[in-house]
């Protein structure tokens, strides 16, 4: 199975094979569709045949929280990159507040980042949606791990 139905015609604002994020199924983001001071947008594929409906819940398939949580530390990630950041990126922490469940009639998410940068750490409140509604508002800390941090 493919990790979407059907891939955008949109182009991603970020060549995502050149940033450090995970590859194949592992990669919770399809393209960047905004960047902006201090702000990030991103969406990923889904639909029914998405890889992961199979596996979680076969009989009452939804998306998992923990990979939305996934989604939203990559999206920060990403803005790391953009602003030059390098190294290792660390989900130091993460809360998650899920509203509705991703079900496979949806064929995205939405994941819009406000993001704050602090010296290797980076402070973001990310909202994930589906064009039906809300799903998840995450508050992420991530860290960029360098050579000079590591010690």
């Amino acid at each position: 199975m493919t990790n979407n139905d059907k891939q955008s015609s949109m182009p991603s604002l970020i060549d995502l094979d050149a940033t450090f994020l995970p590859v194949q199924l592992m990669r919770m983001v399809s393209r960047v569709t905004h960047l902006a001071d201090g702000a990030i947008a991103a969406e990923l594929d889904l639909g029914p045949r998405h890889w992961v409906y199979p596996h979680h819940f076969p009989s009452d398939p939804i998306f998992p929280g923990t990979l939305i949580i996934e989604a939203a530390g990559q999206v920060v990630a990403l803005w790391a990159w953009v602003e030059g950041q390098r190294g290792r990126p660390r989900l130091v922490r993460a809360s998650a507040k899920f509203r509705a469940p991703v079900e496979t009639q949806d064929s995205a998410l939405l994941i819009e980042a406000a993001v704050r940068r602090k010296r290797h750490l980076n402070f973001a409140e990310v909202t994930v949606r589906t064009t039906r509604q809300v799903v998840a508002s995450v508050s992420v800390v991530l860290a960029v791990v360098t050579e000079e941090i590591k010690g």
